[in-house]
């Protein structure tokens, strides 16, 4: 078998561990490969450094949850506190308003047994008793009423001794003037033991009127007196024809202070 002569071969160079090859030309420069760093420790560690993450966390979370049932423990306390504190001031409230309740109640019926007691007339003019200048009143009709006393013949009976505010108005008339003669207003009273009439409240009046012609006058009588129990208050004037029936000219009165 013949070989090709024409045929070129590969050089091949043998390279001794003194970087030269065998032909004696110079080879390539070799490169000395990097050093790779150390592993981090925490990689070394492995799973040795997972558990104690683990138990970190695990104590993070008990503290939570313990920092969370202590606050509410302590809302708990604030509430409970908050409730007494609530109770305590109803109950001490209700006790200072009881005393207060009872002074409204004692007021109260005080004021209504005032209210009961209240003694006082208003009477106004009706007619003059018949051969008498004792003057008769009206107690209902109108104006007039009586409240915690009684009208009778021509008197208020008076049933509570005290002290009483009189009044008594009269309005005069007429058409003719009756010269040198008084007229005389007076309020009296009498009693079981001193049956004459006791003259509390009295009027003169003269020169009242002038000349032949219509003419007015009035007289008015008004006072504090102390009357007692089953006193009979009157009034008399002594030209009862002259006296006006207006009621609201003449009337009588008297309440209890």
């Amino acid at each position: 078998m013949q070989q090709n002569l024409s045929y070129v071969y590969p050089q091949i160079f043998l390279v001794d561990r003194g970087g030269s090859g065998g032909s004696g030309a110079p080879g390539p420069e070799t490169t000395a490969l990097p050093a790779w760093p150390g592993l981090p420790p925490q990689l070394k560690q492995g799973r040795g450094g997972r558990g104690g993450c683990t138990a970190l966390l695990l104590a993070l979370l008990l503290l939570t949850m313990a920092g969370l049932g202590l606050g509410a423990y302590y809302i708990l306390r604030l509430q409970q506190e908050l409730t007494e504190l609530r109770q305590d001031s109803t109950s001490t409230s209700s006790r200072n308003l009881t005393p207060v309740l009872e002074k409204q109640i004692v007021f109260t019926g005080l004021a209504v047994e005032e209210k009961e007691t209240k003694r006082m007339a208003h009477l106004t003019v009706k007619s003059a008793s018949r051969g008498s200048e004792t003057l008769l009143w009206e107690p209902v009709v109108g104006k007039a009423f009586t409240e915690g006393m009684e009208y009778r013949d021509g008197a208020l009976l008076i049933n509570e001794t005290g002290q009483y505010f009189l009044y008594s108005r009269l309005l005069l008339r007429g058409t003719t003037c009756p010269r040198d003669r008084a007229i005389v207003h007076r309020v009296f009273k009498r009693s079981g033991r001193y049956p004459a009439a006791i003259s509390l409240l009295e009027d003169r009046k003269l020169s009242y009127c002038s000349g032949e012609h219509m003419w007015t006058s009035s007289s008015y009588l008004a006072a504090v007196v102390q009357l007692q129990k089953f006193d009979r208050v009157s009034v008399n004037v002594s030209e009862p024809q002259l006296v006006s029936l207006d009621p609201a000219n003449t009337y009588f009165g008297i309440y209890k202070i």
